[in-house]
């Protein structure tokens, strides 16, 4: 570089090197699949005993604007679309984490005689999902608000089998949204 002196080149090279630097990641430790652990307010037994959660799919409404010609033009549009949440969990032998959904999902509608049917109100549970780092710290809560089930696996038993096996049910919720957080335990 002509008419620059050497501590303007170093400079110029410091801030080249500085700028790499900021593209490479915080940490390079990725996500693990087992690192989580779920928390519904109204099915505790569930808890422990879960093996699978998912953070469901978010998508965004488009709407589509005609135009004159043969190019179509997306704008966004004004809601979301959430998936569901899907767990599985290992069933207790005593059955009480089924049985929590299963019972929750029995007061939700009064489809024989009313009995087991709940207000409104009830019906719905805050949960979370708590992201967990390699360093078992928890990094994120993912938050439901007004979570309920909608469907609950059966039970299988197979008394052909050699081995003894878990077994494992799984459910479904619908919710209203989630959001995402950081978990700030220690600043």
């Amino acid at each position: 570089m002509a008419g620059t002196t050497y501590a303007q080149e170093q400079v110029a090279t410091d801030i080249q090197y500085q700028s790499a630097n900021l593209k490479q990641p915080v940490t390079d430790n990725y996500l693990m699949n087992n690192s989580f652990k779920l928390n519904i307010e109204r099915i505790p037994h569930v808890s422990y005993f879960c093996q699978r959660a998912n953070i469901p799919n978010i998508s965004f409404n488009i709407v589509e604007q005609p135009t004159p010609y043969g190019v179509k033009v997306y704008k966004s549009g004004s809601s979301y679309d959430y998936s569901e949440l899907e767990i599985s969990f290992v069933v207790d032998e005593k059955m009480k984490n089924w049985l929590e959904i299963y019972h929750w999902m029995r007061s939700l509608s009064n489809a024989e005689d009313g009995d087991e049917f709940i207000p409104f109100h009830q019906h719905t549970s805050s949960g979370e999902i708590i992201v967990i780092t390699s360093a078992y710290r928890p990094i994120l809560a993912v938050t439901f608000e007004d979570l309920f089930p909608i469907n609950l696996s059966g039970i299988d038993f197979d008394s052909t089998t050699t081995e003894t096996e878990a077994v494992i049910a799984s459910a479904t919720f619908r919710y209203r949204s989630y959001t995402i957080q950081e978990v700030d335990l220690f600043d």
